[in-house]
């Protein structure tokens, strides 16, 4: 017997975009019991939309919020003691996508629960296949594996800098029982982004997962500008930083600003000068006191008072960041221990700091230029001769916006470990 599913679609003022999604589900091999809009819009224009939508399969409308101008800002800011005497003046606003998603997988009807968004499309055999995995009984969780298309220019070079050719697991498109989702894998409110990764490392954590290796699901929708685009990306990396996710890359990045600090900062006195008021006495000693005290700490933290919680490879990525510390210390010191700064030496080396900065600058570029997209299934043949610069000069920029996200989130790790 055909199981019964509940597609919950979290939307929010894209009424053209949740037409097309629910056209696109009438043609499913498989048609699902019901479709949930989770909708938080600023307008009535969805509620009053989806009366008029030709759709075989019954459409559950729920208004989880309604969208105003710093409606989530005005939210949290009332929220404190000393104001929220305020807030019944203020409503609610919006919900972000997971608490949408939340808000309407607690009401669907069926067993299962599959999720989409208003701008991810499904193949007409999506339920179909993932269902022939489910009934099996070997998995709890089929995830999304979704494609990124592009049409424009910017697209095609923000996808090869980004997303690649290739499919990416994702939460769209995933598939569940209710019971299980309702009982302790919803997903993390109050980010806009990142809750949906946490969620899946969760269930990898603790439930029979499977990815499919076709993707199912097609993403249009990539900015066709550059500003909104790292609008976009600074925004959502500043949530990320609040979650236990990415902390590979957050550690790289907190070992880049110590490395540039280390090499800096020790100059801070030559650079204000030695009679100004900025002057700070035994910079460098200060340094590496303040380096060290922010390693023990962290190593205490993680390794006493949460030693029962997932440590991320914390003793690996501490050995990386130790051999970073290493070799920029040991740069920086070269020409001063080895060659006593006698320019004459034959282990002197001439601008050394430069030439160390200057490389990791290049091999940056060089990597998020051709061996990332390459990677990615991006073609040679779209990166050369001259477009793969355009593609790594777009990734550096889009990693310069979210690296305040990923120092911050370095700093909050020892604390949201658990």
């Amino acid at each position: 017997m055909n199981p019964e599913f509940s597609i919950v679609i979290p939307t929010i003022d894209n009424l053209s975009d949740v037409q097309k999604i629910i056209a696109r589900i009438n043609c499913q091999s498989l048609l699902p019991h019901e479709i949930v809009i989770a909708d938080s819009s600023a307008s009535n224009e969805i509620e009053e939309g989806i009366h008029v939508i030709k759709s075989s399969v019954p459409i559950n409308y729920l208004r989880v919020g309604r969208a105003y101008p710093f409606d989530r800002f005005l939210n949290y800011l009332f929220s404190l003691p000393f104001l929220s005497q305020f807030k019944s003046r203020y409503p609610a606003g919006r919900a972000f996508p997971y608490e949408a998603t939340n808000a309407g997988s607690a009401i669907a009807k069926s067993e299962w629960l599959a999720f989409l968004d208003a701008t991810t499309i499904p193949s007409d055999k999506w339920l179909e296949d993932y269902w022939h995995v489910l009934k099996s009984g070997q998995y709890d969780v089929v995830f999304g594996n979704t494609k990124y298309l592009a049409t424009s220019r910017f697209q095609k070079i923000l996808r090869a800098s980004t997303y690649g050719r290739l499919g990416h697991e994702s939460a769209p498109g995933s598939i569940m029982k209710k019971s299980i989702f309702l009982d302790g894998y919803m997903i993390q409110e109050g980010v806009r982004s990142g809750g949906d990764v946490a969620w899946k490392i969760d269930i990898k954590n603790s439930l029979r997962y499977f990815l499919p290796n076709e993707h199912y699901l097609t993403y249009s929708n990539l900015s066709l500008k550059i500003l909104p685009t790292l609008k976009k990306f600074f925004i959502y990396q500043m949530y990320g930083s609040l979650l236990n996710i990415q902390n590979n890359i957050k550690d790289l990045y907190f070992g880049l600003a110590l490395m540039l600090s280390l090499i800096i900062l020790p100059k801070w006195n030559y650079i204000v000068g030695w009679e100004s008021a900025f002057f700070i006495p035994h910079i460098t000693k200060l340094i590496f006191i303040s380096i060290l005290l922010i390693a023990g700490t962290t190593f205490f933290i993680n390794r006493v008072l949460l030693r029962g919680s997932p440590t991320n490879s914390f003793f690996m990525n501490g050995l990386k960041f130790v051999a970073l510390l290493i070799t920029s210390y040991s740069v920086f010191r070269w020409n001063d221990v080895a060659a006593n700064w006698v320019e004459d030496s034959i282990w002197y080396v001439p601008h050394i700091t430069k030439i160390f900065l200057l490389t990791i600058c290049v091999l940056s570029f060089v990597y998020r230029g051709m061996y990332f997209p390459m990677k990615h299934g991006i073609k040679p043949s779209y990166l050369f001769p001259f477009r793969w610069i355009l593609v790594g000069a777009l990734g550096i920029v889009l990693d310069m916006v979210k690296a305040p996200g990923y120092l911050l989130g370095a700093i909050f790790a020892p604390f949201i470990r658990r």
